[in-house]
């Protein structure tokens, strides 16, 4: 792949790059940001994410005064 200038000192310094690919927008990570990208992702997946809120939240759901929400 051929870079600008630019693009070549923002990966330089570790920052994303914007480039169009066969008329595909794309964005150039550092592996870095890519990796911590991708953990708060999988961070956030429903798959993962419902046992962490049903643990977050199980004190709240469980108090008396919900079993309104019961009825």
């Amino acid at each position: 792949m051929d870079f600008t200038t630019q693009q070549l000192e923002s990966i330089d310094a570790g920052q994303p790059v914007s480039l169009t690919v066969e008329g595909r927008d794309c964005v150039l990570l550092p592996i870095s940001l890519y990796d911590q990208l991708r953990e708060a992702i999988d961070d956030w997946h429903p798959r993962t994410m419902r046992p962490t809120l049903a643990r977050m939240m199980a004190e709240d759901w469980n108090d008396p005064a919900m079993s309104v929400y019961d009825e």
